[in-house]
């Protein structure tokens, strides 16, 4: 894959995969929600995952396109143009392993042995904290002004960050990221409950949890835009979550 020189990447968690791999030389425009790392801002914003810019595509001589999820626009193009689209899952830790071992495949320079390492490290070394107590803990990522709550559910890579940490995630059973009312938290009674905040308002997001009348004694709000993004800052993503149990 020398050749290709001009690849178009959509989502954020590839981008930034991407970024660490040592192969960003090749990159020649990203979506707009991939503001990490910095670097990104001097790449084309090609549009998003919805509302993809096809024509900018086609104008930047794109080699490739790498996206997350399915996009058919994106595939059909990829077809006139007469280049590969690549699709991926980063919806399990497995899926970020996969990724990542796949743009190792595409690319000669490409490791991302290190990444995938530490990890695995990481969460080995966490076993053996919490394995033993395994608290129940729930994130919580989405929380609006209006109630509604969205937490993390079992088919999710938290489940699996808080599987391999020796912790259970507490949820409903049905869903990856489930809707949940107040009666539903109560009944659920987690020990621990993580509040993920993308946008750094940690005040308004405990206020928002609060004004559900729920106690906030065992909340912990986790900043950052790294939060939501099973990245090249994953890791950084399980530490977090690692102080907020202690």
């Amino acid at each position: 894959m020398d050749n290709d020189t001009s690849i178009i990447v959509f989502g954020p968690s590839l981008t930034e995969l991407f970024y660490i791999s040592g192969t960003w030389e090749r990159l020649a425009g990203v979506d707009r929600f991939s503001i990490w790392p910095s670097q990104a801002s001097q790449l084309a914003v090609i549009g998003d995952f919805m509302t993809p810019s096809l024509e900018m595509i086609s104008a930047l001589g794109a080699t490739s396109i790498h996206v997350v999820g399915r996009n058919q626009s994106l595939t059909d193009l990829a077809e006139r143009l007469g280049i590969p689209c690549y699709q991926y899952s980063f919806d399990r830790l497995d899926d970020v392993y996969g990724s990542s071992r796949r743009i190792e495949d595409l690319y000669p320079e490409a490791d991302l042995s290190e990444f995938r390492d530490e990890i695995i490290f990481t969460l080995d070394s966490l076993s053996s904290v919490f394995e033993t107590t395994s608290p129940e803990v729930m994130i919580v990522v989405y929380l609006e002004g209006d109630g509604a709550i969205t937490v993390a559910g079992m088919d999710t890579f938290y489940f699996d960050i808080l599987t391999g940490m020796g912790c259970v995630l507490a949820a409903p059973e049905a869903g990856s990221y489930p809707a949940v009312s107040v009666e539903g938290i109560l009944a659920i009674d987690p020990d621990f409950v993580i509040i993920l905040d993308p946008y750094n308002t940690y005040e308004t997001a405990l206020n928002r949890w609060r004004s559900n009348g729920l106690d906030d004694s065992n909340v912990t709000v986790l900043s950052g835009d790294h939060v939501l993004i099973p990245g090249a800052r994953l890791n950084e993503l399980i530490v977090g979550i690692a102080r907020c149990l202690n």
